[in-house]
C-alpha cells in the first residue's frame, strides 16, 4: 500500500514538474487566463466597466424612486435594475475582474425588493 502511495506522488511531481516547464494543460490555460485578464486593454476595460455599470444603476435607481406606485413600469424598471446589479455583483466576485475595479466603488449591491 505505501509502495503505491509513492508511485502515485513521484508520477504527480514528475507531472507537475514537467507540466510547468513544457507548458502543457493545466498549466497553459492558466497563463494564457492571467495574460488576458493582465492587458493594459483588459484592465481599463475593466476599471471603467463598474464605473460605467455602478452609475448606470444609480441613474436607474433614481428614475425608480421617481415613479408612482404600483405601475407595471415600475415592476418592469426594477427587472431591469436587478438585472444590471446582477451582472454587477457577479463580474464583482469574478478574480480576473475584480482585481481591477476600483476601491471607491462598492462589492457587492443590493437587490431592490418588491414592496
Amino acid at each position: 500500500m505505501k509502495t503505491i502511495l509513492k508511485v502515485m506522488l513521484v508520477v504527480l511531481i514528475f507531472y507537475l514538474v514537467v507540466g510547468y516547464f513544457l507548458s502543457f494543460w493545466p498549466f497553459n490555460v492558466a497563463i494564457g487566463i492571467v495574460k488576458k485578464s493582465t492587458t493594459s486593454d483588459a484592465i481599463i476595460q475593466n476599471y471603467q466597466w463598474f464605473y460605467d455599470q455602478y452609475n448606470q444603476i444609480n441613474a436607474q435607481i433614481a428614475n425608480y424612486k421617481g415613479m408612482k406606485e404600483s405601475t407595471t413600469e415600475k415592476n418592469g424598471l426594477r427587472m431591469v435594475i436587478n438585472t444590471m446589479i446582477g451582472e454587477y455583483n457577479s463580474r464583482s466576485k469574478q478574480i480576473n475582474r475584480n482585481l481591477w475595479k476600483a476601491q471607491d466603488l462598492p462589492y457587492q449591491i443590493n437587490f431592490i425588493e418588491d414592496k
